[in-house]
């Protein structure tokens, strides 16, 4: 059987052969091959995995993308590519249940810009009339542009799924490298009918809620908001699939009342628990906002650290979550902080935490102040109940992993030598002075290793192997090849 990824690699070794014997004009201006939006469809690849590229300042953004579905609707959306250093861009997008498998019907609702890539209905991309509109008009969007993409959702519940999407930002469209790469991807959960606010249940809270959106035959928009003010959550009380939220639709949301059955708030089952690794690295980063300035209050004065630095969750509770009883328990790191695995606190209790004032609130952290929004901190306290592991599960008390060598080189090879290339060493994550990379973090610090493979690197195009749907043996027997490169 052919892989996704040897039909990659055979893909992008035909163009190679093609770009030895001609001169490049467009690179894949006219679009890509399929299976390269960094889902578990292409094991993680994007755009990086046939252009050599860097990481800018840019993103790639997806614009109005459903948070949750409804089976059978159609949802129109764009994805957005930014960089203020580039000139153009292309993209592609794919929807895929964890672990993999398309899922609903992507669909062109912009023929002229986007494509099936290859010919392959699961994934779309750009076309090059797409680029070359996108040259056309970067500067007058600000440095970027948008492209319109359609989803038929699917026809029965299916949980949750990922929309993923890899962009790229170029140059000018003539040449195959010197581009910019991005990675983003946004989660949505199926819509219960009835549930108005998300939590799983049909209550009096949706109740209120309905009361909003009763109007007979006032229309409610796929997004909500049909008419002025009528809150978002409309779309999901038409029961009836009428385009208005009447009699009809009261009538069968008494019958599918259940009452407080919910045991979390909404905005906790909708948040990405990835996306919270991710923001527990470097929430600024993460979320593309002005990084805080100053020293955090709660960072205490037996620290050595300053800055923004003071900010970041792991700087406190570590990368192995253990704080004062894991590996900052000593050296420059020490804070003398308790860490958060095991933690019993409720998810709204933790949420409460992370965003009350520290002067009203014993251990307050006030994060809402300095830049993170609610869904953030959902987005966090999601991680931290879902995803902390126990990481003396992955790595031996002397810092190794016990994986598989030869597992571990074949995943490398397929997953992170496009970035990182066979040494481990493309990028630089030290100074140059100082220099770090992959196999300096593998040997000195293997708990960051293990955070960063699971939920990638924050701000960065690097996926989520927890995301790609990697087993845990998967993991450590790459963890344990990567601690085997060249430190320096």
């Amino acid at each position: 059987m052919v892989t996704a990824f040897q039909r990659r690699v055979s893909f992008c070794a035909v163009i190679a052969s093609v770009l030895t014997a001609i001169p490049l004009a467009i690179g894949f201006s006219a679009g890509a091959g399929p299976a390269l939006t960094g889902a578990p469809s292409g094991n993680g690849a994007g755009c990086n995995a046939c252009h050599p590229h860097e990481t800018g300042l840019g993103s790639v953004e997806l614009i109005d993308v459903p948070r949750r579905y409804r089976v059978g609707n159609q949802y129109d959306f764009s994805v957005r590519v930014s960089d203020a250093e580039k000139l153009g861009a292309g993209f592609e997008i794919s929807v895929e249940q964890p672990g993999g498998g398309s899922v609903g019907t992507l669909q062109e609702i912009d023929m002229a810009n986007t494509m099936f890539a290859d010919g392959d209905t699961q994934f779309i991309a750009h076309t090059s009339t797409g680029v070359a509109n996108s040259l056309a008009n970067w500067a007058a969007n600000g440095g970027s542009y948008d492209f319109a993409v359609g989803w038929d959702a699917p026809a029965t519940d299916v949980g949750p799924l990922t929309f993923f999407v890899s962009g790229l930002a170029i140059n000018d469209g003539t040449a195959f490298s010197d581009d910019n790469y991005y990675w983003t991807f946004s989660t949505a959960h199926y819509a219960i009918p009835g549930d108005a606010d998300g939590d799983t249940d049909i209550d009096l809270s949706d109740f209120a809620v309905v009361q909003q959106c009763f109007g007979g035959g006032r229309p409610v928009a796929p997004f909500g908001g049909g008419w002025p003010h009528a809150p978002v959550e409309c779309a999901f009380l038409d029961m009836e699939g009428d385009g208005a939220v009447g009699a009809l639709d009261m009538e069968s949301w008494t019958l599918a009342m259940d009452g407080p059955t919910a045991t979390s708030s909404a905005a906790y089952v909708l948040a990405s628990a990835v996306r919270g690794g991710r923001l527990y690295d470097q929430w600024w980063s993460e979320s593309n906002v002005a990084p805080p300035t100053g020293d955090h209050p709660l960072y205490p004065a037996v620290g050595v650290k300053t800055g923004r630095t003071t900010f970041r969750c792991k700087e406190c509770h570590g990368w192995d979550y253990k704080g004062v009883d894991g590996a900052y328990a000593s050296g420059s790191h020490f804070t003398g902080i308790p860490g958060l695995f095991g933690s019993a606190m409720s998810p709204n209790e933790m949420f409460k935490l992370l965003k009350a004032d520290s002067v009203v609130t014993q251990n307050g952290h006030d994060l809402d102040a300095y830049g993170m929004t609610d869904r953030d901190l959902w987005d966090v306290v999601r991680f931290l109940k879902d995803e902390i592991v126990d990481t003396d599960d992955f790595i031996d008390p002397d810092g190794t992993f016990p994986g598989d060598l030869g597992l571990g080189a074949g995943g490398f090879g397929i997953n992170c030598v496009n970035c990182h290339e066979a040494d481990g060493q493309r990028i630089n994550f030290g100074t140059a002075l100082d220099p770090e990379y992959v196999g300096t973090v593998g040997a000195n610090n293997p708990w960051e290793l293990l955070h960063k493979m699971r939920f990638g690197h924050a701000g960065s195009p690097m996926p989520s192997l927890e995301l790609i749907g990697w087993t845990d043996q998967q993991i450590i027997a790459v963890a344990a090849y990567a601690a085997t490169l060249p430190v320096d």
